[in-house]
């Protein structure tokens, strides 16, 4: 996958995507599947805005229980299967832990059991569709206190504990490459894409969208996009875009934005994930107690999430800030005293924006729904040449992506394709036997590589590890850490310059490895990762200078909160 915006420029598409998040990056996957000429555009890196800024699960839908949307329960376990058999290798199941207490009625087992056998009924036959037995959903069971104290002691002081019930879900070792797995595919059937590349404004004449005029955020180079159709798939980006053409309106006009964030902490429990209840209101027909609070084992520590405020600033400058964090460790700390965490544990933190439609926000409720739109705005506004795809979860992305292309074949009146990205493996996922193919790269490499460098390569590239170890058979200086305290091998970093479109410092340490989102990686490795990039890319000293510059900022955070 290479990046050249001049092939941008010199034909008409039959689709420009806008936005090369999880919904962009699935419709680009399914438009290039149809045979449609497809072009992708992301105005920073693949995945690296909204998409990025969750808890990394592909939620199987039990948080759609209390408010009654029990279609949505098992669109959501569809969705979770799905990516089990097209990505078994950037996907993990984690048991998550949820505490039941003998007072409250919703809090007790009882009621958690009838939950969980509804959730179960609703879940009904889908791990018939997964040929790999590895990859199907574990079963679930309840946990007596005595062994929630055992097992989990950071809950045996939690009042009126008696007992958990252990649920699993499906986490991303790393959902910036789970995005990119879909953009590399879209590529190697014929999709134009490029990273870096900002929609600036909407070519409209006669009420119709005929493209867009693009910058190159590298170059700083502007030109024009021409398409048949558009899809502004941009997440919260999408009011601003389409508010260039006052008529272009959604089904259901975003009233506002909420800010969740999430942090990266030391390891609170490494095998189990935390489910817990803060005094935080949910809306819903019936509920627990409050918002939940996830504390998830990931790579070594903990990802926890998330908080949820109404945002009212810029949208392109979303970021954690000191009273975000430290107000977030105090209900961390109200809701799991054992935690006992301190600024200092916090290693990484980032936010993310998720669209509210609620005629009243309530800053001390969540209110997210899950709903996405999918909305043809030659029906409803009379300009044609245009949708808009407005996702709401990573899970159900290439679920919308799928009605979003099935609308814009017959805009285009093209004949009819079935939808195959249900069932066609992503790039590094053609893999019919996980636990055989983990133990045949383990042999295959413990004579060149640690074990935890060859655990990480078959979570990130999964089939692609012999690309990436041929680079190493070229050049054994690439076998080496970039980190003393990570398992990213210099190989890597070449393989997404030269192979996955990698132009930016913080292209490589925090989507391509993820080496910086459990914290820094060290100011050594940050050095080797830039002056690799800057000979693969020809950077001058300012460049790779800006470039460290720009990536040591997003830790700027944590040196706060730190003293």
């Amino acid at each position: 996958m290479k990046r050249n915006v001049s092939h941008l420029t010199n034909r008409v598409f039959d689709l420009l995507i806008i936005g090369g998040g999880i919904t962009g990056a699935c419709l680009a996957h399914d438009a290039a599947l149809r045979g449609w000429s497809v072009a992708l555009v992301e105005k920073g890196d693949f995945g690296a805005f909204t998409s990025s800024a969750s808890s990394k699960l592909l939620h199987g839908g039990i948080r759609y229980l209390p408010t009654g949307q029990f279609w949505k329960v098992r669109e959501s376990a569809a969705e979770r299967t799905v990516f089990q058999i097209i990505a078994p290798h950037l996907t993990r199941y984690v048991p998550f832990v949820i505490p039941t207490f003998d007072s409250g009625i919703m809090k007790s087992r009882a009621a958690m059991m009838m939950g969980m056998a509804l959730y179960e009924s609703l879940c009904a036959g889908l791990n018939g569709r997964i040929a790999d037995p590895a990859k199907q959903v574990p079963h679930s069971r309840f946990m007596h206190r005595s062994r929630v104290i055992r097992d989990i002691p950071q809950l045996a002081g939690l009042t009126g504990l008696t007992g958990a019930y252990v649920l699993p879900e499906s986490h991303m070792h790393n959902s910036e490459r789970m995005t990119l797995a879909f953009v590399k595919t879209a590529a190697a059937h014929g999709a134009v894409v490029a990273n870096h590349v900002c929609a600036d404004t909407l070519l409209e004449k006669n009420d119709r969208v005929s493209g867009i005029t693009a910058r190159d955020q590298i170059t700083g180079d502007s030109f024009g996009i021409r398409a048949k159709m558009t899809a502004n798939a941009s997440g919260p980006f999408i009011p601003g875009l389409n508010g260039q053409i006052h008529r272009l309106r959604l089904k259901k006009q975003a009233s506002a934005f909420s800010k969740g964030v999430h942090i990266v902490t030391r390891s609170i429990h490494p095998h189990h994930a935390i489910t817990l209840t803060t005094n935080k209101k949910i809306q819903g027909l019936i509920n627990r107690g409050g918002r939940h609070i996830f504390i998830i084992p990931w790579r070594g520590c903990s990802l926890i999430g998330t908080t949820d405020v109404p945002y009212h600033h810029g949208i392109d400058q979303v970021q954690p800030t000191e009273p975000d964090i430290l107000d977030f460790l105090k209900d961390i700390n109200d809701c799991l005293p054992s935690a006992d965490l301190k600024p200092s544990d916090v290693r990484f933190s980032w936010a993310g924006l998720y669209p509210l439609i609620a005629s009243e926000i309530k800053p001390d409720t969540y209110q997210g729904t899950g709903e996405y739109q999918v909305v043809d705005h030659g029906r409803y506004d009379g300009v044609e040449g245009i949708v808009t795809v407005l996702g709401a979860k990573y899970t159900t992305g290439r679920k919308v992506a799928q009605q979003a292309a099935d609308l814009i074949e017959k805009k285009l009146k093209k004949p009819h394709s079935p939808c195959r990205t249900h069932q066609i493996p992503l790039i590094g996922g053609d893999i019919e036997d996980w636990h055989a193919f983990s133990q045949d790269c383990v042999a295959s490499y413990r004579h060149k590589l640690a074990p935890d460098m060859i655990d990480n390569m078959v979570m990130q590239v999964g089939r692609e590890i012999p690309a990436v170890m041929a680079l190493c058979d070229e050049n054994p200086a690439l076998m080496q850490r970039v980190s003393a305290i990570r398992p990213t091998i210099a190989a890597e970093i070449v393989f997404a310059v030269q192979t996955e479109m990698a132009v930016r410092l913080r292209d490589v340490i925090f989507g391509r490895t993820g080496m910086g989102t459990i914290g820094h990686p060290g100011d050594l490795a940050i050095e080797r990762a830039a002056e690799i990039m800057a000979d693969l890319l020809d950077w001058t000293t300012e460049r790779k200078t800006d470039e460290i510059a720009d990536v040591s900022r997003q830790y700027d955070v944590m040196r706060e909160i730190s003293g």
